[in-house]
């Protein structure tokens, strides 16, 4: 995916965020902890927060960690992030705590 491409998915995936999901994607610097009920759209939040990162050539993929309580939330977090920026996303350091 090219970055022009990249850059078009995340703004269309950005849209679909309510006004609190957008300020969590929105804080590119430091840490930021998602605290919610399963299927709220942590994942989501997460995968775009990573994406806004990358958009603004904040950070290289490799240099990212995400980390949540589930294999399952892991494995999830990475497919989102290749749908969102391609190959790429598999860089990113996902893991559980």
């Amino acid at each position: 995916m090219n970055v022009a491409d990249f850059k078009k998915k995340y703004l269309e995936e950005y849209e679909k965020l309510n006004t609190q999901q957008k300020k969590a994607v929105d804080t590119l610097e430091g840490p930021v902890m998602v605290i919610a009920g399963p299927g709220t759209g942590k994942t989501q939040i997460l995968s775009r927060r990573v994406a806004n990162i990358l958009t603004k050539d904040k950070a290289h993929p490799e240099e990212i960690v995400c980390l949540t309580y589930t294999d399952a939330g892991a494995s999830e977090m990475l497919d989102r992030l290749e749908g969102l920026i391609g190959e790429e996303g598999r860089k990113v350091r996902v893991s559980t705590i």
